[in-house]
């Protein structure tokens, strides 16, 4: 599916007033929720899914679908995937949160591919997603197919929905790494988290899915309906173009008996 959105940053002093806008926008209080995120980097040669072994077999051809397409995808490029947990301040932080046993748990596996390059005059941010929900043993498909645990974090996040319209806060707290390669096995207390923002600013989303990778005519309505929701919205949020390499998640292609780069050349100027 594709995925296309406008972005912009949220002070956390206007998070509050962000809410009510977008509460009496999509005429519901906010959804919020926290996510325990892992992130697996992709073997530097591409080899897909190939390891099927410990994915756990279902009869719903929709997750089988997925499952092929995200193996054909990582066989071509491999990139940094994203397993997700929904946790909860009362029961999975502090010293008396049970070990998590991820294998165990239902969680949601999640691709996105580079962004597609920005359309002239448009602030719209478009990309290929796959996600494959309440799936276990993610961390042993993971293994299998030779993708490296690289770091975790917390997402916290308020969402609101109007129609086919998903409107997302969020911001991100890093978790230090326990220098075993593997995630944490308890977190620490809540409230001694601290945002990774030194700025603590949340990022704000307004996403659009096209489930069908192959009907322009319906990315092309998404652009055109994100576009007047931007203009709805105009003298309250004001949408930025960001580089679209900040969601690149592409691992570096392994290149063999290759030359050496050149060194590179700065161009010095006077900065008086």
């Amino acid at each position: 599916m594709y995925e296309l959105f406008l972005t912009t940053l949220v002070d956390d002093d206007d998070i509050q007033a962000a809410c009510s806008v977008l509460g009496g926008l999509c005429a519901m209080p906010a959804w919020q929720s926290l996510h325990r995120i892992l992130y697996f980097k992709g073997p530097a040669k591409p080899g897909g899914i190939s390891n099927q072994s410990s994915i756990v077999k279902t009869p719903r051809k929709d997750i089988q679908i997925l499952w092929k397409e995200l193996h054909l995808q990582l066989s071509r490029q491999s990139y940094i995937l994203q397993a997700r947990y929904e946790v909860y301040k009362d029961k999975d932080f502090g010293p008396t949160a049970p070990e998590v046993d991820f294998n165990a748990r239902p969680g949601l596996l999640r691709w996105t591919d580079f962004p597609d390059p920005p359309q002239t005059r448009s602030s719209v941010t478009q990309r290929k997603k796959t996600e494959i929900w309440d799936q276990r043993n993610l961390l042993s498909v993971m293994k299998d197919n030779n993708y490296q645990f690289k770091s975790e974090a917390i997402e916290e996040t308020y969402q609101f929905f109007r129609d086919e319209v998903e409107f997302v806060l969020s911001r991100h707290y890093i978790l230090q790494m326990n220098g075993e390669g593997a995630p944490l096995t308890h977190l620490a207390p809540w409230e001694t988290f601290a945002p990774a923002d030194p700025g603590r600013r949340w990022m704000f989303l307004i996403k659009v899915h096209v489930h069908q990778d192959n009907k322009p005519d319906e990315i092309l309505k998404a652009h055109e309906y994100l576009a007047s929701i931007r203009r709805e919205l105009e003298g309250v949020f004001d949408f930025k173009t960001f580089d679209r390499r900040i969601h690149d998640t592409r691992v570096a292609v392994e290149m063999r008996n290759a030359p050496a780069p050149l060194p590179q050349v700065m161009t010095v100027t006077d900065q008086r």
